[in-house]
């Protein structure tokens, strides 16, 4: 069930009770794993894998101005709907896709100098994003230079997921905010 809910005093997207996006006039007040997923250097084009609530996409506008091509890719309608109804999807300046996130960014020819990775089923990350053929494809809609912020559980497995990053990227932050990891990575020329 999605709904907008509460937790911790912050207005939240919910999926089965778990917070999935926290409202953004809350992350631009409190900040989060989302405000630590910001990129330091203003992209031309940002690729969003796990739009959810809209959180991240509102922060990067906030940070680097609505002229950022913004692309946000959610394969779930409820939630895209419900953050519309709630009217946390920035109106201008973000490309909504509903599409399954791995298919996107298989199928696009678009670069894009930024490129989030937040894919979560409730608790549970997908496990497809660590898979070798996935990180090379994320390689491939880079732009040269172009950045990587994975969210991260930390977890028992949390040094073996760096270590398949690190394989094809060059990692060169890891941000430990609450029970999360933020892997900032950078395509290697």
């Amino acid at each position: 069930m999605v709904r907008i809910g509460e937790d911790a005093g912050r207005a939240a997207l919910l999926v089965d009770g778990v917070v999935q996006s926290i409202s953004p006039l809350d992350g631009l007040a409190t900040g989060g794993y989302w405000a630590a997923m910001v990129p330091s250097v203003r992209p031309k084009r940002a690729l969003i894998l796990g739009l959810g609530g809209g959180t991240l996409a509102r922060l990067i506008q906030v940070r680097w101005g609505l002229d950022v091509r913004i692309v946000g890719v959610d394969d779930d309608v409820a939630i895209i709907e419900t953050a519309r109804a709630a009217g946390w999807l920035p109106q201008a300046g973000v490309e909504v896709v509903v599409e399954d996130a791995f298919e996107y960014v298989h199928q696009t020819a678009d670069r894009f100098d930024y490129l989030a990775i937040d894919l979560f089923r409730g608790q549970e990350i997908a496990r497809r994003i660590f898979a070798k053929g996935f990180l090379r494809r994320a390689r491939a809609v880079l732009t040269t230079r172009g950045w990587l912020v994975i969210n991260l559980f930390r977890d028992r497995r949390e040094a073996h997921r760096l270590e398949r990053i690190a394989a094809l990227f060059e990692v060169r932050e890891c941000r430990r905010v609450g029970g999360n990891t933020l892997v900032h990575a950078q395509k290697r020329g």
